[in-house]
């Protein structure tokens, strides 16, 4: 197979963007991404290309339609992803006619690939999806030899090829008997005698080195071990050459020395003449020289690409203190230009400014394009608080004070905490923190707050004052743990003001119809927040006779019931044990609808599933289940959960049957050939495993109105949590999502427009990645848009919005904080979107209004084929 090189590429991209779109296809391109493929296709032949349409634009499918085309000229493609988007990108790649191989995830599954009679290796996929956390292998000296040999089964394999003869005790060597890394090194060695090139190169490189028998222990491979690298550009050879580097969230992990980085650079091998294309929508997040590292994502390196950067963001800076200058308005003209120059030949960014759907909105109200999305600070008032949360405010502050400058851990961790932006609500709720459950999030903190720190640190303070500071530091967070432990024995968190202040926000959108995402950053709050909000929905239901799906309190939950029956004067005469006997009675009922549902779950299922091909991959694990009937009750819940109460129809059930099992599959379980076909026994242990995830999400008897996804939340759990979550009437009406896992490619848009920030970021990339899981095409806010527009003349309401709402403790650092957040918002879109003076700061002053028209107008625009409207 050998590639037909980029202008074939170029032709078939332009034949896509122009070929007419089937009446019923269910993978579409719209205008603007057919103009995107027409602009992939002009610089692809050059160099490598950023895609950094806006969150929720449909980036991805330009990269399907250009990994399709790469490979119908016969070409080879590795996609890096986060890990928790494999399935996201099967599914598009699939709907896009393209068959690519499980998400490769982790060393075993790597050499799994020549297990067996049949092997299957990697460099025989036309597609590898690749996640970018597969480099990360915990080696040492006592990991188990499997992990770490692939290199050294190489050098002695290769010894023998080129000087007939291998290295001393490696013959019998137990450390080289895995059957797995013996077949593997075979394959590397053969394709390198027959195709020599890279793989021949860096072989010879290796014997050019004196590595044995170095090579052979085990703590040689650690992070900063010696052989650490080689190793990884071992596996590499593994994978073969690629023509086309696919980047998906481009802008992670940036720095030399991150997964991501060592992906790129050590392990995906590309052919000479190869490119890559990278996929991000923030490619800038907290300053503009991150430009350089988007720019090195693909391996361009242009030259005075850190002057131009930074003479634009000058020239920005200057043009926005004093518009009415003519100088500084020519000087921005002039740096506009070198940076469009700059970065034109790799970049294409589209925005909602180019939706229709926006662009409808700003003709209804008149507004800017922007304002489609409201911000809405909760406010909670120093003033409003009980004498123990304002002590806790004020020594949050002082803290904040006391340990600026300071060299004692404690203090430069809270330095970091509250210089980042982290305020007042965090800083208290750090209180809670668990290492072990939030260590996902704390190790993504780390990394950003070394990248936004690093250079910053102060000098050396004298011994004796930096002690004194350190009793201070000790003397406030005494003070803090003291006003938020609760003096009654009460759970302190249930009455926490952020998350109070949250949770009356979030009910008020619950009673107008509205499903609503939170974003937090520590577990313990989070789970709080969760526990309140079911336990205060519960009493509410009791109180109003309403059905509630649980039938009696978990011992983890009486905290939470105890502080909702207290919250609202519900039940507090009758105590735990009579609302116990309230909820059995009530799920009594429940019980019963249940019950006839399982009755006939199996007929209706046999109806729906009529039309499935009886060797399909669906009607074979349906007879798995009927063969289970024991599972009737958990698949009953789990369909019950997702689908409208009201709903009889047999297809509706059949389809939600469908979606709730492949929410359950990994996506390469029961396919591993690709045929969508498995015998009976296979079927069996499969449904088995789909059986075990669904009992593990909907086997508790528990309230479900709120739901929380954190780091360690399962894979199958939260792709279940996202079907549910995207029902307009299905529980949970709230999700809480940890914000290093909330904002990683989830697409939570079809039922939600409001999102809660229970501690805003610092960073307004994040932010927007946050904002995005529900402003996407096809979200439920431009579903509400289109009622709206249809609506009678006659009929009144609001033009519907996204709604975004910061807890804000007003009066403290929290709101210095959003105000900094906004001001880098404001640099991001004079960057990203061309608004470098918004229209709304002028008023009615149609001079200066004129102004900020001209000086839009000269922003750069990297749209492709341009035009759009920048008066925003």
């Amino acid at each position: 197979m050998t590639f037909c090189g980029w202008s074939t590429v170029a032709d078939t991209l332009r034949q896509l963007s122009e070929e007419p779109e089937a009446a019923n296809a269910v993978w579409r391109l719209d205008h603007g991404q057919r103009r995107s493929l027409r602009a992939v296709a002009s610089r692809l032949p050059s160099n490598g290309v950023i895609v950094a349409d806006e969150v929720g634009m449909g980036k991805t499918r330009i990269a399907v339609a250009t990994v399709r085309a790469v490979v119908q000229a016969e070409g080879r493609v590795v996609i890096l992803v986060p890990p928790g988007l494999g399935f996201q990108w099967r599914d598009e790649l699939e709907a896009g006619g393209v068959r690519c191989s499980p998400l490769l995830r982790s060393l075993q599954q790597y050499l799994d690939a020549w297990a067996g009679a049949e092997p299957r290796p990697w460099d025989q996929e036309q597609v590898v999806l690749l996640s970018h956390a597969f480099t990360n292998w915990r080696l040492g000296a006592n990991a188990e030899p499997w992990r770490w040999t692939m290199l050294p089964a190489l050098f002695a394999q290769w010894r023998k090829v080129r000087r007939n003869r291998v290295p001393r005790n490696s013959a019998d060597n137990p450390l080289l008997k895995d059957p797995r890394i013996h077949a593997a090194a075979a394959h590397i060695t053969l394709r390198a005698v027959r195709e020599g090139g890279y793989l021949a190169n860096f072989l010879d490189g290796l014997l050019e080195e004196s590595l044995w028998p170095g090579v052979l222990e085990a703590g040689a491979y650690g992070r900063r071990g010696e052989y650490r690298h080689a190793l990884e550009g071992a596996v590499g050879l593994g994978l073969g050459l690629f023509d086309l580097v696919v980047v998906d969230e481009a802008h992670k992990s940036r720095g030399d020395a991150s997964g991501l980085t060592r992906l790129l650079e050590k392990v995906t091998v590309a052919n000479p003449g190869s490119r890559r294309l990278a996929l991000t929508a923030t490619p800038v997040e907290l300053n503009a020289r991150q430009w350089m590292d988007v720019l090195q994502r693909i391996g361009a390196e242009p030259q005075g690409a850190n002057q131009a950067i930074d003479a634009y963001v000058d020239a920005c800076r200057k043009v926005q203190e004093l518009p009415t200058s003519a100088d500084r308005r020519e000087a921005f003209e002039q740096a506009a230009a070198s940076f469009k120059a700059l970065l034109d030949p790799y970049l294409l960014r589209r925005d909602k400014r180019e939706s229709e759907k926006v662009r409808s909105f700003q003709a209804l109200t008149g507004e800017p394009l922007h304002a489609y999305r409201r911000e809405s600070a909760i406010a909670v008032l120093p003033e409003d608080l009980d004498l123990r949360w304002r002590r806790a405010v004020c020594a949050a502050e002082s803290l904040s004070i006391t340990a600026a400058g300071g060299l004692d851990p404690r203090a430069q961790r809270l330095r970091l905490t509250m210089g980042s932006g982290h305020g007042i609500n965090e800083l208290l709720d750090r209180c809670h923190l668990d290492e072990e459950e939030d260590k996902v999030q704390l190790a993504l903190d780390e990394a950003m707050d070394a990248q936004e720190h690093s250079g910053s640190a102060t000098g050396a303070a004298p011994a004796e004052a930096a002690d004194k500071r350190s009793q201070r530091v000790d003397w406030w967070l005494q003070v803090i743990r003291e006003s938020v432990a609760g003096g009654d024995g009460q759970d302190a968190l249930m009455e926490h003001p952020g998350l109070r202040a949250a949770v009356r926000a979030i009910e008020a959108a619950h009673c107008a119809g509205e499903k609503v995402l939170v974003f937090g950053r520590y577990t313990r709050p989070m789970r709080a927040l969760v526990s309140l909000l079911n336990a205060r929905q519960m009493l509410l239901a009791l109180k109003e006779e309403r059905p509630w799906g649980q039938a009696v309190i978990r011992a983890e939950d009486e905290p939470a019931v105890l502080a909702a029956s207290r919250q609202l004067g519900l039940f507090q005469d009758e105590g735990l044990k009579d609302i116990n006997l309230r909820l059995a009675a009530q799920y009594e009922a429940i019980e019963e609808r249940q019950r006839r549902r399982r009755e006939g779950l199996v007929g209706v299922l046999e109806q729906g599933l009529a039309a499935e091909p009886p060797e399909g991959l669906l009607l074979r694990l349906f007879d798995a289940f009927r063969r289970c009937p024991g599972d009737i009750p958990v698949v009953v819940r789990a369909l019950t959960e997702v689908l409208d109460p009201e709903e009889e129809s047999t297809a509706a059930w059949a389809a939600e049957f469908r979606h709730v099992v492949e929410a359950a599959l990994e996506r390469d379980e029961g396919d591993e050939h690709g045929d969508g076909a498995l015998d009976a026994l296979k079927a069996d242990r499969l449904w088995k495993q789909v059986a075990e995830r669904l009992n593990e999400e909907f086997g508790r008897r528990a309230g479900s109105f709120a739901r929380l996804m954190y780091g360690k939340t399962p894979s199958s759990t939260r792709r279940l949590l996202q079907l549910a979550f995207n029902r307009h009437n299905s529980f949970p009406r709230v999700l809480v999502a940890q914000s290093v896992v909330g904002r990683e490619g989830l697409n939570l848009h079809r039922a939600c427009r409001t999102v809660v920030l229970l501690h805003p970021e610092w960073n307004p990339g994040v932010v927007e990645q946050q904002i995005g899981r529900v402003d996407r095409l096809g979200s439920h806010w431009e579903q509400l848009l289109t009622e709206f527009e249809h609506r009678p003349a006659e009929s009144p309401g609001e033009v519907p919005r996204i709604e975004i709402l910061p807890v804000i403790f007003k009066g403290t650092y929290d709101e210095h904080n959003w105000a900094v957040l906004r001001r880098r918002w404001g640099d991001l879109r004079a960057q990203l979107h061309g608004v470098v003076i918004p229209l709304s700061t002028h008023g009615d002053d149609s001079e200066l209004a004129a102004l900020a028209r001209a000086i839009n107008e000269m922003a750069p625009n990297f749209s492709p084929g341009g035009g759009f409207d920048r008066l925003s």
